[in-house]
């Protein structure tokens, strides 16, 4: 036990070591250090000190706790003390200080700082002097000396495109080799319907892969035409009305304020949908016995649906008896034979499925792992990268190792740039599908990755969301995270903790004072109980995350001694709560001076309205503001004054304006609006003395303009060339685009912004229609306040013109378990098939709402981009001069080609994995995909293409093609081609929707 201690207090030392390390990096890049060449020598000195104890603490076997607390707390006042410094900073500039007084306070700024780095080295070269650390001969060292500016520690690096063929090389599904046979006996299961609810149990032990089978099989339901579908995690603070609404959000569309029903309209709700439901799929993961009471409430809930089928995960075998329906039992999942465990570490390690291609070593060390896919998981993604020393200390210790002993294995051994990330990451419930874009912009914002961006001679060599980004693969391939969705262009989407890593992982973090979670637990009465704090003493908590309201907490309405010294705070408590009355009052005395000003994140996803007034302007370090899915009115003007803010994200809110100051930001990297028109002259205007603006500026999302001053866009806009995702629509009262204005933005898209790698361009007529354009995979929440008029141009161009929830292909469950709308909304069914059996009505016609197109040149200079979304008419396009080769995803909607376009872009098209064609795209009557066109094609979708009669697919297309969705082609009569011919007749009994999946044919 001491020794397990030891170990998670080496890992939590490893973990703040490296955050100083990367902190004294960005404080090498202020004007103190650069212009002060004693400031920059102290501060090098100190980094130096830090990086030799990190490569030499991983040697130090004998170290007690108690040393390694000193570390630990000396580490935490050096993190504090730099903080500080940044503090100091912010407040001359926001306090404009006398100019009389502003010299002497620079002086003694500059002098505190010189102080505490002082110290610091004395005390590091104490430590390394033998007080507590020996530093090992050079050739016998175990790891070389950690440097956080050394590039060479990081792989994947390069571009997107290489990053992700690179990843996709190396990840190895290893999980698809197991338990085929339970697989198949499930899959029997589930297409068997019945007029009574039907049960399926999968049990085992922990690791056995439950989760991973009932995954699959979740993954499969909506080809076995299960129109409603929901996965529900369940955790022990789960009482039956967070139980019940869990399957309601993810089967019905909710307003934020329908979140704080009643149970009995809960009840209600969820009765009706699933009387109006074909078929009703639902997955219960990780139950336990004290679960069982929830299960009476939901059969009476669902109780009218007519196929209903309930898969339960647990290793409970009281539960699984239970649970099941069927003769046959439960499906029991047990240990992998030898077999099954040397096949799956050989596609793991060496992408063959024979074991003989395992070394002797690899063998022998596979013989003291058990035989769990989970061991197996884990162990190969350690073997994968580790070398030989590693592999040789493993062995010399020869004894059999327990799953325990495999994690600690996993979570001790990811290099020392991934454990503070991992770490963070349990600020995230669990099982909780966290959004790359989140994760990432929210390490960035906590400063982990800056300094994984420069050579050695601190130059910078990539941006850190490309660093972000590898970070995920890398925990990816060692397998110690999950990918649980992927975006088109076959990037991760979503990701999250393993349940197993997340249990080890987090009582760490607690006790050392990372994070803190406040939760709630049911006690055996089934009430809801505050879960004791074990921190309540501790002042120096750096992460808090809170999932049942503060406000609760039976000692006082909020802990002020606690979070006195909180970097990131994170809110998943939906409902309404203290955040919805003052965000201030739960941030502390807002008087205080020192109160909260060391916040560098609030993210408050899908928290209900909360209130910000009175808060921002005291948090002049913050960096990312994350309010998406909040329904706000109105963003406080003290936004304007966030001059390190890095995020800003008010998507799928009522907000229909920003601070004019705002877009004078020079820090601001991220900005998500909710398509809502803005006047860009008069910003350009205002930004135009300042050469600065936006020059850092990487994604820009949700913005409708109107008229564009040509110079204006040339001139201003010139300098904001590190755009690499943009989604703008362009209103035009009346007429064609292709006037000054629009041939400005199709200039400035075309020839400056080529480094793009997502683009979402579009062009909207001004109309009297309350939804008039959203792009693909940006689903709304339903039932959200519109805002103002001029926002109404951007909501929905044509409500078919929406792939959402279809549009990243096959469905994952977790999205649903506890995620946002955006990730839970992609596994839902498609709404469409709700009326399948009504008569279709005619159609609108999209050009009644959207306008021609300006010309736009992508093919010879967007190297970069890999998803490409055209909203409005093209006419007579030239794909070649359009479209670059680079692409990975394309869908069109609008666009109204004439002509059958489907020859020429198979061939040109070379890398693309995703084909949309969306309403009104074409105006033809056929559509002919020729013999070897687009070869890495995975995922086809046709919808509301008014004139289409035939789709003819020759032999040798779209070779890879995995899923084919059409969805409203009512004039369709044929479908000619050997791939999907046996499931036309399916689709002609069914003129709405066909859905065809290789998985589920071949299964």
């Amino acid at each position: 036990m001491a020794a397990c201690n030891s170990r998670s207090y080496l890992l939590a030392t490893e973990v703040v070591t490296e955050i100083v390390l990367q902190k004294l990096e960005t404080l090498l890049s202020h004007p103190v250090c650069v212009e002060c060449l004693l400031m920059q020598t102290r501060t090098k000195d100190a980094k130096a000190k830090l990086a030799m104890i990190q490569g030499i603490l991983p040697t130090q076997d004998g170290l007690t706790m108690e040393r390694l607390g000193w570390l630990l707390h000396a580490m935490s006042d050096t993190e504090e003390f730099i903080d500080k410094f940044h503090l100091r900073e912010a407040r001359k500039r926001r306090e404009a200080l006398h100019m009389a007084a502003r010299p002497f306070a620079e002086l003694v700024s500059k002098y505190k700082l010189w102080r505490d780095l002082s110290t610091l080295v004395n005390k590091m070269e104490k430590l390394c002097g033998g007080k507590f650390l020996k530093e090992e001969p050079e050739g016998k060292r175990k790891n070389e000396p950690a440097s956080s500016s050394s590039s060479a520690r990081v792989p994947w690096q390069g571009k997107k495109l290489a990053r992700l063929t690179n990843f996709w090389d190396r990840q190895a599904p290893t999980n698809f080799v197991c338990h085929t046979d339970k697989k198949k006996e499930i899959m029997e299961r589930i297409k068997s319907k019945s007029l009574t609810m039907q049960g399926t149990s999968i049990w085992g032990s922990q690791g056995t892969g439950k989760t991973f089978l009932a995954r699959w099989v979740y993954s499969q339901a909506k080809y076995m035409d299960y129109e409603c579908c929901a996965w529900v995690h369940i955790s022990g603070s789960m009482d039956e009305r967070k139980f019940l609404l869990e399957i309601l959000k993810q089967v019905s569309k909710l307003a934020m304020e329908m979140k704080d029903m009643e149970i009995t309209d809960i009840k209600k709700m969820l009765q009706q949908r699933s009387a109006e439901a074909k078929g009703f799929l639902i997955v219960l993961d990780d139950m336990q016995l004290s679960d069982q009471p929830l299960v009476p409430e939901l059969v009476m809930s669902i109780m009218f649906c007519l196929h209903v089928h309930i898969i339960t995960t647990t290793q409970d075998n009281t539960i699984a008896s239970f649970m099941n329906t069927f003769p046959a039992g439960p499906i029991k999942l047990e240990n992998l034979g030898d077999g099954e465990r040397q096949m799956m570490l050989a596609w793991k390690l060496h992408r063959e499925f024979d074991g003989q291609s395992l070394s002797d070593e690899e063998k022998s060390i596979l013989n003291m792992c058990p035989g769990s896919p989970l061991c197996i998981s884990l162990l190969g993604g350690f073997l994968s990268n580790a070398g030989e020393h590693k592999r040789a200390a493993l062995l010399k210790d020869s004894s059999m190792m327990t799953l325990s002993d495999v994690l600690q294995l996993s979570c001790n051994t990811l290099p020392v740039h991934l454990k503070p990330c991992f770490i963070y990451m349990a600020l995230f419930p669990i099982v909780f599908p966290i959004p790359t874009r989140r994760l990432v912009r929210l390490w960035l914002a906590e400063g982990l990755l800056d300094s994984y961006c420069h050579d050695i001679e601190r130059k910078r060599t990539r941006p850190p969301e490309d660093v972000g980004e590898t970070f995920i693969l890398e925990l990816a391939d060692r397998n110690v995270i999950d990918v649980v969705s992927w975006r088109a262009d076959g990037s991760p989407k979503a990701c999250q903790m393993l349940t197993s890593p997340y249990d080890m992982i987090r009582p760490i973090a607690i006790s050392a004072g990372f994070i803190h979670i406040h939760a709630a637990i049911r006690n055996p009465t089934g009430k809801q109980q505050q879960l004791p704090a074990q921190l309540l003493e501790r002042t120096d908590i750096r992460w808090l995350t809170e999932h049942t309201s503060i406000v609760t907490d039976s000692r006082s309405g909020s802990f002020p001694d606690l979070y006195g010294h909180v970097r990131s705070f994170l809110s998943f408590y939906v409902k309404r709560g203290i955040l919805s009355k003052d965000i201030s009052r739960f941030l502390g005395k807002t008087t205080s001076k020192t109160a909260y000003s060391l916040l560098r994140v609030i993210d408050l996803e899908g928290v209900h309205k909360p209130s910000l007034q009175g808060a921002l302007h005291k948090l002049v370090l913050l960096r990312y503001l994350g309010l998406r899915a909040t329904v706000l009115d109105s963003l406080p003007s003290a936004v304007a004054d966030l001059h390190h803010l890095e995020t800003l994200d008010i998507k799928h809110t009522n907000i229909t304006s920003l601070p004019s100051s705002f877009w004078k930001a020079r820090s601001l990297r991220h900005l998500h609006l909710n398509w809502f028109y803005i006047n860009l002259n008069s910003i350009l205007e205002s930004c135009s003395n300042d050469v600065m603006a936006l020059t850092k500026l990487q994604t820009l999302s949700g913005l409708v303009i109107g008229e564009v001053n040509e110079n204006l866009i040339r001139d201003q806009m010139g300098s904001s060339t590190t755009l690499t995702t943009l989604k703008l629509f362009l209103r035009r009262s009346g007429g064609a685009t292709s006037g000054a204005a629009g041939k400005a933005v199709a200039d400035w898209i075309s020839f400056r912004l080529t480094n793009l790698q997502s683009l979402t361009s579009g062009v909207t007529k001004k109309a009297e229609l309350k939804k008039e354009a959203e792009p693909a995979e940006e689903a709304q929440p339903a039932k959200v306040a519109e805002p103002a008029k001029e926002a109404k141009h951007a909501k929905e161009a044509t409500k078919e013109a929406e792939p959402t929830k279809e549009a990243t292909g096959v469905a994952e469950p977790a999205k649903e378990a506890e995620g946002t709308k955006e990730t839970r909304e992609e596994a839902e069914p498609a709404k469409e098939d709700k009326k399948d059996d009504k008569p279709a009505k005619k159609a609108k016609p999209a050009t009644s709402q959207i306008g021609p197109l300006p010309e736009l040149s992508l093919a010879e200079e967007h190297h970069e981009l890999l998803e490409l979304y055209l909203l409005g008419q093209l006419n007579k396009p030239t794909w070649t001069q359009l479209l670059p080769v680079s692409l990975r995803v394309l869908t069109l909607s609008g666009t109204e080609v004439e002509a059958d376009m489907m020859p020429q872009l198979g061939g040109l098209l070379r890398n693309l994995r995703t084909l949309r064609l969306l309403a009104n795209s074409f105006r033809g009557r056929s559509l002919t995909f020729i013999k070897d066109g687009f070869p890495r094609l995975e995922n086809l979708k046709l919808w509301k293409l008014p004139q289409l009669q035939e789709v003819i697919i020759e032999s040798g297309a779209m070779p890879h093609l995995k899923e084919l969705e059409f969805r409203h082609l009512d004039r369709m009569t044929n479908v000619t081609g050997s791939t999907i011919a046996r499931n036309w007749r399916a689709y002609a009994s069914h003129p709405k929707t066909m859905l065809f999946s290789a998985n589920s044919r071949t299964e």
